[in-house]
């Protein structure tokens, strides 16, 4: 993790850096970004790197509170769901307008994005490069389907879905990557029907939803055992609580 002086700017290269120490699971969400460590560790001024801090606090990937620092974001589950709901529009979207642009090239380069993402899922790659593979698939729908706005607001989307991913976890995630999973819906776009294509993104992205459910299902319940003692501390009972107590049994046995 260093800069290296003869390649891209200092500010690109503390980018990437950042982006990579998150995806590797060395920056878990929830913990607080130690800028005087990092910047050493990386070789570059605090300015330089808080310019990246920046630029992923804007991708949605940090936040900064005031007096306190910046920190890796930590979704909730309404948030996760609404990230889930609004990549489902503009996918269905994307591949609707694919397959009715449905060429031997869009194919080809389909079935290529299908590959690498199967190559990265059996051999198996280091995480960050599964993810990537991943979304390089969704990528390339959005990108076949021509158009740009849409493709801007996908994309812009990217830093949230890796802090999304890192919330629910590497072992619930990798499920998902299952290039199987993918191939449904090359098939549904290649036919061409809207309505195949709908309920086949639909049922893609519910499996996924059920999957993030459950991890912000259990990390509520972990939340909530290390908040609750499991018994309740014993309570020295006072002169007068105990002369109450005898009073209330005299009155019952009476």
């Amino acid at each position: 993790m260093k800069i290296d002086p003869s390649t891209r700017t200092l500010r690109v290269q503390a980018l990437a850096i950042v982006r990579d120490e998150l995806l590797s699971g060395r920056l878990v969400p929830g913990k607080r970004v130690n800028e005087v460590q990092m910047a050493r560790q990386i070789g570059i001024s605090r300015g330089t790197l808080r310019e990246a801090l920046r630029k992923l606090e804007q991708e949605g990937m940090l936040v900064s509170v005031a007096h306190k620092g910046t920190y890796v974001r930590r979704f909730t589950r309404q948030e996760a769901g609404e990230l889930q709901e609004v990549r489902l529009s503009l996918e269905v979207t994307a591949a609707c307008r694919v397959a009715a642009l449905w060429t031997p090239e869009i194919e080809s380069l389909l079935f290529d994005r299908l590959e690498a993402l199967r190559r990265a899922y059996v051999e198996p790659l280091p995480f960050p490069d599964r993810l990537r593979a991943d979304l390089g698939f969704h990528g390339a729908v959005c990108d076949s389907s021509g158009n740009r706005t849409l493709c801007g607001v996908w994309y812009s989307l990217i830093g949230q879905i890796t802090v999304m991913v890192l919330n629910v976890g590497v072992e619930r995630m990798t499920r998902l990557q299952d290039p199987d999973q993918h191939r449904p819906l090359i098939d549904a776009i290649a036919s061409g029907d809207e309505a195949e294509i709908r309920e086949t993104y639909r049922q893609h992205f519910a499996a996924g939803q059920r999957v993030v459910d459950a991890a912000f299902a259990d990390q509520a319940r972990t939340a909530a055992d290390e908040e609750a003692p499991l018994v309740a501390p014993p309570t020295r009972e006072t002169r007068h609580q105990h002369a109450l107590r005898e009073l209330v049994i005299d009155q019952n046995s009476g």
